[in-house]
């Protein structure tokens, strides 16, 4: 059975519902990126004898903020290609 056909006004509306949704998983990504970067650096602080396993989690948190940043950059492309075709 063939999908039922959508009109443009209902794909613009799933992109832009899709844009939202990895705006919000970008968000939360992020997030936790940016409290691992700072939970590494004060657990450095804190335990200078666990120096290697805090890099790691730096490392990790800085992963995690690329990523976010990478997902968003998707959706704001996919905005500007919606709002390219008004």
């Amino acid at each position: 059975m063939a999908p039922p056909r959508t009109t443009a006004a209902e794909r613009e509306r799933e992109a832009r519902e899709a844009a939202v949704r990895r705006r919000g998983l970008s968000a939360r990504v992020g997030t936790v990126g940016v409290v691992l970067l700072f939970l590494g650096g004060i657990g450095t602080i804190l335990s200078p004898e666990n120096v290697a396993t805090m890099i790691g989690v730096i490392v990790v948190g800085i992963v995690l903020v690329l990523a976010a940043l990478l997902l968003i950059s998707d959706a704001v492309r996919d905005v500007k290609a919606l709002t390219k075709n008004l």
